[in-house]
């Protein structure tokens, strides 16, 4: 009798549970076919600013250029955007669209932080010197892109994509300031440059690391190979050649350093 009813206690077991162990197994097996969970991280690019391989320093250091011409620094900003990681399959990989206004007078504009890098093996990195077209015709904005920065001429001529400002003994007039206000997107004297710099680094689920790169942007390379000189043209405030000849000089000057 006792036999009898521990058979028929365990045959109940046995039907209550095959159901569930057929669906966990069901969901198992319909779990492989899943994608992985994607993962995402952060980087961060930290800028140094340099002339001829030493740190920039502004206002009082004395340099001189490759015309011969010697002058001193008061301001140096430029933007960057449009940030993407190639990858070791030669795929481009935008990041999170951000705008960044880069000011060696303000530190905390040195350092970016670039958000959703991906899991993946990267060999380079691209980015745009300037503002794409987008948003020169968004009409005011807000953050890096606000008027207030000094960086926007109107509407139509749009966003100054890069700045250098100082005094030269070179310019003629009473104060010897010389300005170089680098704008244009449209056309001919469309002044937006893509800088490409290689690097190495792996992100995966498990990286504890955040990757982190020092970048050195050399303002001698603002001079050549397209001669540029203060006597020349002291005042570069609109589209034109002169501004299209200093920004393919000056998509040479970043590096990475490390």
């Amino acid at each position: 009798m006792i036999l009898r009813i521990f058979t028929s206690y365990i045959f109940r077991c046995v039907l209550i549970c095959l159901p569930i162990l057929w669906i966990c197994g069901c969901a198992k097996n319909d779990k492989k076919d899943d994608p992985p969970p994607a993962f995402y991280t952060w980087m961060y690019l930290d800028f140094s600013h340099e002339m001829n391989g030493s740190q920039l320093v502004r206002n009082t250091k004395l340099y001189t250029n490759p015309a011969g011409e010697t002058f001193r620094v008061s301001q140096f900003r430029y933007y960057l955007s449009n940030f993407a990681l190639v990858d070791n399959a030669g795929k481009t990989i935008p990041l999170a669209s951000a705008y960044f206004l880069v000011n060696d007078a303000v530190d905390s504009t040195k350092r970016l932080r670039l958000d959703s890098v991906p899991a993946g093996t990267f060999t380079a990195i691209r980015f745009l010197i300037g503002v794409d077209s987008a948003r020169n015709n968004s009409g005011v904005q807000s953050g890096a892109l606000a008027p207030e920065n000094g960086m926007f001429w109107t509407w139509n001529s749009g966003y100054i994509m890069a700045k250098l400002e100082g005094t030269s003994d070179a310019v003629a007039s009473p104060t010897h300031e010389f300005q170089w206000h680098v704008g244009g997107f449209k056309g001919p004297y469309n002044v937006l440059k893509t800088v490409e710099l290689p690097l190495s680094f792996h992100v995966g689920a498990f990286t504890a690391a955040i990757p982190r790169f020092n970048v050195a942007a050399n303002v001698d390379k603002w001079f050549a190979p397209n001669t540029a000189s203060f006597a020349q043209s002291p005042i570069i405030m609109a589209p034109g050649e002169a501004a299209l000849n200093i920004a393919k000089n000056y998509q040479q000057m970043f590096s990475i350093k490390n």
